[in-house]
C-alpha cells in the first residue's frame, strides 16, 4: 500500500514520488502531483499571512515617543557640531579631535536609533505578523522592524 506509515518511513522523499509514478503510472502521477499542489496553494490562500504596510505603522503616541528621540538626538549632534567648531571638544584616549567627534556622532545616532526600534518594537502587538515572523526566526531581525517602523539610522561606513 502506497500511503501507509512503513512506506513513507522507509524511503526518501523523492523515492516516495518515484515509487508511486511506477505504482499507478505517470498519467496518474502527475495528475495526483497537481491536484496535491492545487491543494497547498488554496490552503496557503486561505491560512498563510502576508506582511503589508499596515504592519509596519506605530500608533500616535509610539510615533511621538519616536519623534522625540529622534529630536533630542538632532540636538545633542548639533550641540556636538558646536563643541567641535569652537574647539571645546576633548579628544578621546587613542583619537585626533576629528575621529572623537565622528565617535560621539555616531554613538548618539545609534541610540537614537536604537531608543526609537524599541519603542516601536514594543507597540506592536503580538499578532502583528512582521513581529511574528521576526519573533519565530523565519525571517528578518528586530533591527529590521525598527528600520520599517521607526527610522533607518546612521550608516557608518
Amino acid at each position: 500500500m502506497l500511503f501507509s506509515a512503513p512506506f513513507f518511513s522507509v524511503l526518501p522523499t523523492d523515492e516516495c514520488v518515484l515509487e508511486y509514478r511506477e505504482e499507478v503510472g505517470p498519467d496518474a502521477a502527475r495528475k495526483f502531483l497537481g491536484h496535491t499542489q492545487w491543494l497547498v496553494n488554496y490552503w496557503l490562500l486561505q491560512n498563510a499571512f502576508s506582511i503589508g504596510i499596515g504592519d509596519t505603522i506605530a500608533d500616535a503616541s509610539t510615533m511621538e515617543t519616536i519623534n522625540q528621540t529622534i529630536s533630542q538626538a538632532k540636538d545633542k549632534v548639533k550641540q556636538l557640531i558646536r563643541e567641535a567648531q569652537e574647539k571645546k571638544l576633548e579628544a578621546e584616549p587613542g583619537r585626533t579631535m576629528m575621529d572623537s567627534f565622528e565617535n560621539r556622532v555616531n554613538q548618539t545616532l545609534n541610540k537614537a536609533r536604537d531608543d526609537a526600534g524599541n519603542s516601536a518594537q514594543k507597540s506592536l502587538s503580538e499578532s502583528n505578523n512582521l513581529k511574528a515572523m521576526v519573533t519565530a526566526g523565519s525571517k528578518g531581525s528586530f533591527i529590521n522592524i525598527s528600520q520599517m517602523t521607526a527610522c533607518v539610522g546612521q550608516h557608518t561606513i
